[in-house]
C-alpha cells in the first residue's frame, strides 16, 4: 500500500498548497505559478457528477458488513475524542495513471454537502481515499486540519495501514488509520494543550 498525502485546500476554501505539485501558495492564489494548476482543472479531469461524500463510501465494494461496523465504531470513537474534525472514507477503482490526491481534492471540494454539513465542517474534514486496484492510499485533509498534523505524520499514519492491507484485511487497515490518527492527535494535544481539543 503506497501512501500519498496531498492537501485538499480548495480555491473556494483558501488554497495553501497545490494539490497537483505540492508547491506552497498564497492563501488568495487562483492558480499555481509552478504547474499552472487551478481548482477548475479537476472538473475536466473528473467529469462525472460527484456523489454525496458519505461517512463511508465503499465504491470499490471491498468491505464486508462487519468491516463497516468496525470502521464506523473507530471513526465515531475518534470523532468523540476530537469533535472538531470530520472523517470520510472512500474506496475507489481508478486507472493506474490517475492521481489519487487530485481525485481526493475533487471529491472533497466538489461533492455536495450533506444535510448536516457546512462549508466550515467540510474544511475540517479528512478524507481517507483508497484505490482498491493499486493499493494506493491518500489522506486528503481540509485546510482547517493542516495545522494539527504535519505531512510526515500523515505519511506515518498511512504506513500503519500496510500490514493488514497486505494480509487481505482492508477493513482492519482502515481501522488502523483511525487508531493511528488518534495516537498522533493525542501527542499533538499534549504538545499544544487545549488548542487542539477545543478549536472549532
Amino acid at each position: 500500500m503506497k501512501g500519498e498525502m496531498m492537501s485538499s485546500r480548495a480555491v473556494s476554501l483558501g488554497v495553501l498548497q497545490c494539490p497537483a505539485c505540492g508547491s506552497l501558495l498564497k492563501v488568495d492564489a487562483n492558480w499555481c505559478p509552478r504547474c499552472n494548476f487551478t481548482g477548475g482543472d479537476t472538473v475536466t479531469m473528473f467529469s462525472d457528477p460527484p456523489p454525496p461524500l458519505l461517512p463511508i463510501l465503499d465504491a470499490a465494494g471491498i468491505l464486508e458488513e462487519s468491516d463497516l461496523v468496525n470502521i464506523g465504531s473507530a471513526r465515531e470513537s475518534l470523532r468523540g475524542r476530537f469533535p472538531q474534525f470530520h472523517w470520510r472514507v472512500c474506496t475507489v477503482i481508478l486507472p493506474p495513471a490517475s492521481s489519487l490526491s487530485l481525485f481526493g481534492f475533487w471529491l472533497l471540494n466538489a461533492c455536495p454537502l450533506l444535510d448536516e454539513e457546512t462549508l466550515e465542517s467540510r474544511a475540517s474534514t479528512v478524507l481517507l481515499l483508497i484505490n482498491a486496484d493499486s493499493g494506493q492510499v491518500a489522506a486528503v485533509p481540509g485546510y482547517a486540519v493542516e495545522s494539527y498534523l504535519a505531512d510526515e505524520t500523515w505519511k506515518l499514519i498511512l504506513s500503519s495501514m500496510a500490514e493488514p492491507w497486505r494480509s487481505g484485511k482492508p477493513g482492519e487497515a482502515i481501522v488502523r488509520f483511525f487508531t493511528s490518527t488518534r495516537g498522533h492527535l493525542e501527542i499533538a494535544w499534549k504538545r499544544y494543550g487545549t488548542r487542539i481539543s477545543t478549536r472549532n
